[in-house]
Protein backbone atom coordinates (compact mmCIF):
# COMPACT_ATOMS: atom_id res chain seq x y z
CA UNK A 1 0.00 0.00 0.00
CA UNK A 2 2.67 2.73 -1.29
CA UNK A 3 1.26 3.31 -4.63
CA UNK A 4 0.90 7.43 -4.22
CA UNK A 5 -0.17 7.89 -7.93
CA UNK A 6 -3.16 6.47 -6.53
CA UNK A 7 -5.17 9.41 -5.60
CA UNK A 8 -6.93 7.89 -2.92
CA UNK A 9 -4.18 6.87 -1.27
CA UNK A 10 -2.21 9.17 1.07
CA UNK A 11 0.22 9.33 4.16
CA UNK A 12 -1.69 11.05 6.91
CA UNK A 13 0.37 13.10 9.31
CA UNK A 14 -2.29 13.11 12.52
CA UNK A 15 -1.54 16.70 14.27
CA UNK A 16 -2.65 18.00 17.65
CA UNK A 17 -4.28 21.38 15.27
CA UNK A 18 -7.27 21.48 12.72
CA UNK A 19 -6.38 22.49 9.51
CA UNK A 20 -8.24 24.11 6.98
CA UNK A 21 -8.25 24.45 3.20
CA UNK A 22 -6.55 27.54 2.12
CA UNK A 23 -4.46 27.63 5.03
CA UNK A 24 -0.91 28.39 5.00
CA UNK A 25 1.21 26.93 8.37
CA UNK A 26 5.00 26.27 8.84
CA UNK A 27 6.06 22.80 10.51
CA UNK A 28 8.98 21.36 11.68
CA UNK A 29 9.60 17.75 11.06
CA UNK A 30 11.82 15.88 13.70
CA UNK A 31 10.24 12.49 13.83
CA UNK A 32 12.14 9.88 11.75
CA UNK A 33 8.63 8.50 10.80
CA UNK A 34 7.49 12.13 9.81
CA UNK A 35 10.64 12.73 7.76
CA UNK A 36 10.08 9.38 6.21
CA UNK A 37 6.40 10.77 5.29
CA UNK A 38 8.16 13.83 3.85
CA UNK A 39 10.52 12.10 1.80
CA UNK A 40 8.20 10.13 0.51
CA UNK A 41 5.90 13.09 -0.36
CA UNK A 42 9.29 14.98 -2.03
CA UNK A 43 9.83 11.47 -4.34
CA UNK A 44 6.40 11.29 -5.52
CA UNK A 45 5.18 15.13 -5.44
CA UNK A 46 2.17 14.16 -3.73
CA UNK A 47 0.23 15.72 -0.54
CA UNK A 48 -0.26 14.91 2.75
CA UNK A 49 -3.41 14.52 4.47
CA UNK A 50 -3.71 16.06 8.21
CA UNK A 51 -6.02 15.29 10.59
CA UNK A 52 -6.59 15.57 14.37
CA UNK A 53 -5.19 13.43 16.64
CA UNK A 54 -7.27 11.70 19.20
CA UNK A 55 -5.84 11.59 22.79
CA UNK A 56 -4.88 8.07 24.30
CA UNK A 57 -7.31 6.39 26.93
CA UNK A 58 -6.97 4.05 29.05
CA UNK A 59 -9.41 1.93 27.01
CA UNK A 60 -7.44 2.84 24.15
CA UNK A 61 -4.29 3.69 24.35
CA UNK A 62 -3.09 4.31 20.71
CA UNK A 63 -6.51 6.17 18.61
CA UNK A 64 -7.23 6.64 15.61
CA UNK A 65 -7.11 10.04 14.19
CA UNK A 66 -10.16 11.96 13.06
CA UNK A 67 -11.58 11.21 9.59
CA UNK A 68 -12.33 14.27 8.66
CA UNK A 69 -9.07 16.15 7.44
CA UNK A 70 -7.78 18.49 4.46
CA UNK A 71 -4.63 17.71 2.37
CA UNK A 72 -1.11 19.73 2.69
CA UNK A 73 0.63 21.02 -0.48
CA UNK A 74 4.08 21.66 0.38
CA UNK A 75 5.67 24.39 -1.22
CA UNK A 76 8.54 24.96 0.60
CA UNK A 77 11.29 22.59 2.53
CA UNK A 78 14.26 24.15 3.94
CA UNK A 79 16.48 21.25 5.55
CA UNK A 80 18.48 22.40 8.88
CA UNK A 81 21.77 21.74 10.24
CA UNK A 82 20.20 19.38 12.73
CA UNK A 83 18.46 17.02 10.13
CA UNK A 84 15.30 17.88 10.51
CA UNK A 85 12.92 20.34 8.57
CA UNK A 86 10.91 23.40 8.62
CA UNK A 87 7.96 22.90 5.60
CA UNK A 88 5.87 25.25 4.49
CA UNK A 89 2.20 24.08 3.57
CA UNK A 90 -0.72 25.14 2.27
CA UNK A 91 -4.04 23.77 2.58
CA UNK A 92 -6.15 21.94 -0.17
CA UNK A 93 -9.15 19.94 -0.75
CA UNK A 94 -11.20 18.20 2.58
CA UNK A 95 -11.51 14.67 2.50
CA UNK A 96 -12.77 11.46 4.28
CA UNK A 97 -10.94 8.88 5.13
CA UNK A 98 -12.59 5.12 4.60
CA UNK A 99 -9.56 3.43 5.93
CA UNK A 100 -6.32 3.60 8.18
CA UNK A 101 -3.53 1.66 7.11
CA UNK A 102 -0.53 1.13 9.84
CA UNK A 103 1.79 -1.04 7.50
CA UNK A 104 4.70 1.55 7.06
CA UNK A 105 6.37 3.72 9.58
CA UNK A 106 3.77 6.58 9.25
CA UNK A 107 -0.03 5.98 9.05
CA UNK A 108 -1.68 6.15 5.55
CA UNK A 109 -5.10 6.39 4.41
CA UNK A 110 -7.80 5.48 1.74
CA UNK A 111 -9.98 8.78 1.06
CA UNK A 112 -12.75 10.12 -0.52
CA UNK A 113 -13.07 13.66 -1.63
CA UNK A 114 -15.59 15.85 0.94
CA UNK A 115 -16.05 19.26 -0.95
CA UNK A 116 -18.68 21.74 0.93
CA UNK A 117 -21.67 21.57 -0.88
CA UNK A 118 -24.59 24.48 -1.74
CA UNK A 119 -21.63 26.76 -2.06
CA UNK A 120 -23.37 28.61 -4.89
CA UNK A 121 -26.84 28.57 -3.02
CA UNK A 122 -29.15 31.47 -2.36
CA UNK A 123 -29.01 31.39 1.33
CA UNK A 124 -24.97 30.66 1.24
CA UNK A 125 -24.75 34.57 -0.68
CA UNK A 126 -27.21 35.63 1.90
CA UNK A 127 -25.32 34.78 4.58
CA UNK A 128 -21.75 35.86 3.22
CA UNK A 129 -21.90 39.66 4.15
CA UNK A 130 -22.97 38.92 7.76
CA UNK A 131 -20.27 36.65 8.21
CA UNK A 132 -17.61 39.17 6.68
CA UNK A 133 -19.00 42.20 8.56
CA UNK A 134 -18.92 40.00 11.94
CA UNK A 135 -15.21 38.90 10.86
CA UNK A 136 -14.02 42.55 10.77
CA UNK A 137 -15.29 43.51 13.88
CA UNK A 138 -13.98 40.15 15.45
CA UNK A 139 -10.57 40.33 14.30
CA UNK A 140 -10.54 44.35 15.83
CA UNK A 141 -11.76 43.61 18.84
CA UNK A 142 -9.28 40.69 18.81
CA UNK A 143 -6.41 43.02 17.57
CA UNK A 144 -7.47 45.51 20.87
CA UNK A 145 -7.31 42.71 23.35
CA UNK A 146 -4.52 41.16 22.29
CA UNK A 147 -2.06 43.56 21.02
CA UNK A 148 -1.04 41.88 17.93
CA UNK A 149 -2.47 42.91 14.47
CA UNK A 150 -5.39 40.22 13.38
CA UNK A 151 -6.25 42.17 10.44
CA UNK A 152 -6.50 40.78 6.81
CA UNK A 153 -5.09 42.58 4.48
CA UNK A 154 -8.12 41.89 2.62
CA UNK A 155 -11.75 39.60 2.58
CA UNK A 156 -11.29 36.64 0.62
CA UNK A 157 -13.06 36.36 -2.73
CA UNK A 158 -15.62 33.37 -2.24
CA UNK A 159 -18.00 32.84 0.11
CA UNK A 160 -15.73 28.99 0.60
CA UNK A 161 -12.82 31.21 1.15
CA UNK A 162 -14.45 33.20 3.79
CA UNK A 163 -15.90 30.49 5.67
CA UNK A 164 -12.57 29.15 6.04
CA UNK A 165 -10.67 31.81 6.52
CA UNK A 166 -13.23 32.43 9.58
CA UNK A 167 -13.02 28.85 10.73
CA UNK A 168 -9.38 29.07 10.94
CA UNK A 169 -8.98 32.56 12.99
CA UNK A 170 -11.41 31.60 15.39
CA UNK A 171 -10.39 31.49 19.04
CA UNK A 172 -11.93 28.47 19.88
CA UNK A 173 -10.86 24.59 20.93
CA UNK A 174 -9.65 21.81 18.72
CA UNK A 175 -13.37 20.49 19.07
CA UNK A 176 -15.08 22.83 18.05
CA UNK A 177 -12.78 23.76 15.11
CA UNK A 178 -13.35 19.67 14.00
CA UNK A 179 -16.70 19.91 14.49
CA UNK A 180 -16.49 22.82 11.89
CA UNK A 181 -14.42 20.88 9.57
CA UNK A 182 -16.97 17.89 9.91
CA UNK A 183 -20.21 20.46 8.52
CA UNK A 184 -21.19 19.13 4.92
CA UNK A 185 -23.02 22.26 3.56
CA UNK A 186 -21.71 26.09 3.53
CA UNK A 187 -24.77 27.84 4.65
CA UNK A 188 -24.79 25.16 7.23
CA UNK A 189 -20.84 25.83 7.99
CA UNK A 190 -21.79 29.99 7.99
CA UNK A 191 -24.61 29.78 10.37
CA UNK A 192 -22.14 27.86 13.19
CA UNK A 193 -19.60 29.93 13.04
CA UNK A 194 -22.08 33.47 13.38
CA UNK A 195 -22.90 31.41 16.25
CA UNK A 196 -19.18 31.29 17.56
CA UNK A 197 -18.54 34.59 16.20
CA UNK A 198 -20.98 36.06 18.39
CA UNK A 199 -20.25 34.56 21.30
CA UNK A 200 -16.42 35.41 20.40
CA UNK A 201 -17.21 39.06 19.21
CA UNK A 202 -19.13 39.26 23.31
CA UNK A 203 -15.87 37.51 24.81
CA UNK A 204 -13.76 40.33 23.65
CA UNK A 205 -15.50 43.21 24.19
CA UNK A 206 -15.84 42.47 27.76
CA UNK A 207 -12.16 42.24 27.93
CA UNK A 208 -11.85 45.17 26.19
CA UNK A 209 -14.45 46.91 28.39
CA UNK A 210 -13.23 45.60 31.89
CA UNK A 211 -9.61 44.53 31.75
CA UNK A 212 -6.59 47.13 31.84
CA UNK A 213 -4.11 46.82 29.77
CA UNK A 214 -5.03 43.33 28.57
CA UNK A 215 -2.12 43.27 25.71
CA UNK A 216 -0.28 43.28 28.62
CA UNK A 217 -1.48 40.92 31.25
CA UNK A 218 -4.34 38.39 29.53
CA UNK A 219 -2.43 37.71 26.01
CA UNK A 220 1.27 37.18 28.21
CA UNK A 221 3.34 34.07 26.97
CA UNK A 222 1.60 33.20 24.03
CA UNK A 223 3.69 31.80 21.71
CA UNK A 224 8.05 31.84 21.82
CA UNK A 225 8.20 35.33 20.86
CA UNK A 226 4.93 36.43 21.86
CA UNK A 227 2.97 35.58 18.17
CA UNK A 228 -1.07 33.84 19.30
CA UNK A 229 -1.69 31.12 16.92
CA UNK A 230 -4.45 31.13 14.87
CA UNK A 231 -5.16 27.65 14.90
Amino acid sequence: MNDYHRTNLIPIFPLSMVFFPGQVKMLHIFEPRYKDLLQMCIHTGSPFGIVLNRPPTRRDPRPLPHRVGVMAHIFQVARQSDDTYHIQIYGGERFQVQHFYENLSFLQAEINSFPLTQTDSEEAFLLTDAVGEMLESYLDALTEASGYDFQLPDLPETPEQLAYITASVLQINNQQKQALLNIPTLPELFRREIQHLVSEIDLMDWINDTIESPANNLFDGYGPEGVISLN
